[in-house]
């Protein structure tokens, strides 16, 4: 979730839908490498393993179960994707906040979902949520926009005069 849209989205629905305290954004995924942490320490490790390791948008935690979820507003086929490679990378991880040995649900969060979307979910065992704000329609407007031939020009134009002056 390298978007700032994407974080925005996450942290609303984490704050509207989960007790402060029983949810994590941007999680590192994976085991660290036992040289690493026999060498440094559980902590020095994951600080130096850090760029190796998957991250998930967020999770939360209950008593019955621990949730690995995943927030795409544009593109949900990537998070259907990606959710089955977390979950095994999530069973290898010793460092999740709030796990205590829960089963693991697989949830992806989108802002609508197309029919066939709703199928991939279920065939791959994943919660598909719909979750709407409505600063995503003015989003997907500008979105759907950029493709056009008159953005491409105004990008076009914009990218020449930024070069003329010699800032780009």
């Amino acid at each position: 979730m390298s978007e700032p849209r994407e974080k925005r989205y996450a942290a609303e629905y984490m704050a509207e839908n989960f007790a402060a305290g029983t949810y994590a954004t941007n999680i590192p995924l994976g085991e660290i490498p036992r040289e690493l942490v026999d060498m440094h320490g559980p902590g020095q490790a994951a600080a130096i393993y850090r760029p190796s390791r998957r991250r998930i948008d967020a999770v939360a935690w209950s008593p019955g179960k621990y949730l690995l979820i995943e927030f795409k507003i544009r593109d949900p086929f990537e998070g259907l994707s990606r959710l089955p490679t977390y979950l095994r990378l999530a069973r290898r991880t010793d460092d999740l906040p709030g796990y205590n040995g829960q089963p693991f649900e697989m949830w992806l969060i989108v802002p609508f979902a197309l029919e066939w979307i709703r199928h991939d979910a279920g065939d791959a065992g994943i919660v598909l949520k719909e979750y709407w704000r409505e600063w995503i329609a003015a989003y997907i407007e500008q979105y759907q926009g950029y493709f056009t031939k008159e953005y491409q020009a105004r990008r076009a134009e914009k990218k020449r005069i930024r070069q003329a002056l010699g800032v780009e």
